[in-house]
């Protein structure tokens, strides 16, 4: 299942949509963008200890690839396909 990045919106949360419409967020806090990045390819950067540096390189990474479609990770696809089943 594709899913497009979409975010931040006003309050910094990032999502993933399907070609309904359907969101699910990956971001809620400062904190979420490393697993949300590394939930769509991206990697930490070797040698960076820094939490902070590491979460603003995840947000980075996410900015560049807002708009892009990725293939959704399974718990992701899982919810959607609930979602679907429920209409």
């Amino acid at each position: 299942m594709r899913v497009t990045l979409e975010g931040p919106d006003d309050l910094g949360n990032w999502f993933v949509s399907d070609e309904d419409g359907n969101s699910f967020t990956l971001v809620e806090c400062y904190e979420d963008h490393p697993t949300a990045a590394s939930m769509l390819g991206w990697k930490s950067p070797d040698g960076i200890d820094d939490e902070d540096e590491i979460i603003q390189d995840a947000l980075d990474w996410l900015m560049e690839h807002t708009g892009d479609d990725f293939t959704a990770p399974k718990h992701v696809a899982d919810y959607f396909k609930e979602m679907n089943d429920d209409e």
